[in-house]
């Protein structure tokens, strides 16, 4: 692995810290292995951009990956406006949104010519867009797609992420049924996303004692999800109705979701930048790629050492792997009574440390998830060996917050 701490110590010497450091080789690394299996399955990859955050390596993942890279999951309409004004086009908005605001983006991409997709799962959004598109009088039709539910529910139990009401065939035709009603839409895709596998790691440290049942959870699942989505692909062929593209998958699920020959193309994110949460999937690869540092300020006692900052914890349910974990120096643990603080984080010190670590030196961290982070910094400076090639902003570095 090519992360070292004196290197890196080195290497940001006059940074400001808390700072973020991307390897540009391993990331470049993580691209072409996550872009092997679709590029020989003959499926397109569409990058996740809530796992990077950060235009210039949205860029230049995709100039890594080639040209079966097709477009951009984004997770707002604001956000593909500001991508849309960066070069990107084929926006997916993987997320329903009817407010106004919204849909006067929509409507302003669309017309302007821009591949911009917004997602959907009720006759409630294709009546509400259909309505908005109605009202502003003629123009290109708005691009949608149904999000299929791919939860798992063997004797009825949801095993899955709450996201679409359309758990059925039935279900799906009536959605459709409701695009096809309205001139002023047009079905571009569709998208069933099987987050009990693609999200969910079964090589887990903080929870060793579940790792055999989220094992048996996907392998029970991936046949599941794939007898579902081809029920689809049946559906729309017998209607007639051609799709440009069928989405699924995840970076937890490149492996199978790949093989299914009628979905065209497959997401991924956390994979490019590899956050500590997917280091812990059987069949992870990948290599972290970025960590921060926060400045060593104080020592409390003999054993302990105090950084500045670092509660950047991750969204989700609120286990410990949502934390931070200390990279570099090995060794280094989190406090029980107060973990990573919103001023302040201690650490306790393993013996072969302990009076090695001064004020004004760096720790190091990984974060647990890939994009939220990047919400903490302007700036990630980017690196090859030991020396800091350039310096790419976040979209907080850019001026914009969308959530």
């Amino acid at each position: 692995m090519p992360w070292s701490y004196e290197q890196l110590k080195a290497l940001i010497a006059g940074e400001r810290m808390p700072c973020m450091v991307v390897d540009l080789d391993v990331l470049e690394a993580n691209t072409r292995r996550l872009a092997r299996l679709p590029r020989e399955r003959g499926k397109n990859l569409r990058i996740a951009s809530k796992s990077v955050r950060v235009p210039d390596l949205l860029k230049h993942i995709v100039e890594t990956g080639g040209e079966h890279f097709r477009g951009v999951m984004c997770f707002s309409v604001e956000e593909a406006q500001l991508l849309a004004s960066l070069g990107f086009d084929d926006l997916l908005v993987a997320y329903p949104t009817v407010q106004p605001p919204d849909l006067a983006i929509a409507w302003e991409l669309t017309q302007k010519g821009k591949v911009v997709t917004l997602m959907i799962d009720s006759v409630v959004h294709t009546d509400l867009l259909a309505r908005y598109w109605r009202e502003r009088g003629a123009g290109a039709p708005l691009r949608v797609c149904v999000d299929m539910d791919m939860s798992y529910r063997p004797g009825g139990v949801h095993m899955g992420v709450q996201r679409s009401p359309v758990r059925t065939l039935g279900d799906f035709e009536r959605v459709l049924n409701g695009v096809l009603a309205h001139p002023e839409l047009k079905m571009a895709g569709v998208m069933g996303y099987e987050a009990q596998i693609a999200g969910l790691g079964d090589k887990n440290p903080f929870a060793p004692l579940l790792n055999t049942a989220k094992k048996l959870l996907k392998e029970k699942s991936v046949g599941d999800v794939a007898r579902r989505r081809k029920e689809v692909a049946d559906l729309l062929a017998a209607r007639g109705v051609q799709l440009e593209f069928f989405n699924g998958g995840g970076t937890g699920s490149i492996r199978t979701t790949t093989e299914e020959p009628w979905l065209t193309e497959v997401t991924a994110g956390s994979g490019f930048l590899q956050s500590h949460l997917f280091d812990y999937y059987a069949s992870n690869e990948n290599e972290p790629a970025y960590c921060y540092a926060l400045q060593v300020t104080r020592s409390s006692q003999h054993d302990h050492v105090t950084c500045q900052s670092g509660g950047f914890i991750a969204s989700g349910p609120v286990h410990a792997d949502k934390a931070p974990i200390p990279f570099l120096p090995h060794g280094l643990k989190p406090t029980s009574g107060e973990g990573y603080g919103e001023v302040q984080t201690p650490l306790v010190v393993p013996a072969e440390l302990r009076g090695k670590l001064n004020p004004g030196d760096p720790v190091f961290f990984r974060p647990a998830k890939a994009g939220e982070i990047a919400e903490r910094f302007n700036e990630y400076l980017l690196k090859r060996g030991d020396r800091i090639v350039g310096r790419a902003k976040t979209y907080r570095g850019l001026g914009f917050c969308f959530y």
